[in-house]
């Protein structure tokens, strides 16, 4: 069996390629391993830090960079370097530290390959366990690490988050903000989009787009699933990505990863057929 039209698989991680106890199920690795074993490629775009995406970069044994914070970063694992990194205006990042005191939310503060928050929680302790990372405590340093941020996340567990999004409103046009799960808001830097570090990936390894396959299941992902040659929607996908994308298929709890690659990737199925 050979590879037919689509050389490279691109996969959110959370709500897409693990199940609810972030494992990788058996008939995903065997078919992301038969893949990759007729030459094709498979990576991550996720919203997740180095450390965190780490144990699913070497599960998968992927070889190529990989998109993290949300496109605000391509890190290569193989090689221990980055590919390319944007940060947030220091004004934005500390416009969004103001609100977040303001209103008493938890929030994750990303710099310099760390993860920070203002006080630890039940809400950070539950993140930090979901995503296997450790948060240092920031303390009087707050301001000047914030000022260095990739990216910021807030949670709220009850997903309002209209109070937050209004006192944003005189920095949106200097950021990316972005719903990465119902109850996570993620403020990027301008321009900063898994879709748009789609874009630069390519151009590193020299794939057109066309030859992409993109797969993702929240509000997040729709830009890269597309700018893809087969934007993918898992079965539990937010309605809006399930409506955006060229093919739904089953859903995260289901295999879903190794379906798209048994009938796209390796099958050669026609999504238009």
């Amino acid at each position: 069996m050979t590879l037919g039209r689509y050389r490279v698989v691109v996969t959110d991680v959370d709500g897409t390629l693990v199940d609810d106890r972030q494992n990788i199920s058996d008939a995903n690795l065997e078919a992301i391993r038969k893949f990759q074993e007729r030459g094709g490629l498979v990576t991550l775009a996720t919203g997740r830090v180095e450390d965190s995406a780490r144990p699913f970069v070497r599960a998968l044994g992927i070889k190529i960079p990989v998109i993290l914070y949300n496109g605000a970063k391509i890190f290569d694992f193989k090689s221990e370097t980055c590919r390319f990194e944007s940060r947030l205006e220091p004004f934005v990042a500390e416009t969004v530290l103001a609100a977040v005191r303001s209103f008493g939310l938890d929030a994750v503060f990303y710099a310099d390959g760390a993860a920070g928050v203002l006080k630890r929680s039940a809400v950070i302790e539950a993140y930090e366990r979901k995503d296997g990372i450790r948060c240092r405590e920031l303390g009087p340093d707050a301001e000047r690490f914030v000022r260095r941020s990739v990216k910021i996340l807030v949670i709220d567990e009850t997903g309002g988050f209209s109070t937050i999004e209004d006192a944003l409103q005189d920095v949106r046009e200097h950021c990316s903000i972005v719903r990465s799960e119902p109850t996570y808001l993620e403020v990027l830097p301008k321009g900063v989009s898994k879709g748009n570090a789609l874009i630069k990936l390519s151009e590193m390894l020299g794939v057109p787009l066309q030859a992409v396959i993109a797969v993702g299941d929240q509000l997040n992902d729709l830009d890269m699933i597309r700018l893809a040659g087969l934007g993918v929607a898992v079965g539990n996908a937010h309605q809006e990505v399930k409506r955006a994308a060229d093919v739904v298929v089953r859903s995260h709890l289901e295999d879903a990863i190794a379906d798209i690659i048994e009938r796209y990737a390796l099958g050669g199925e026609d999504f238009g057929v």
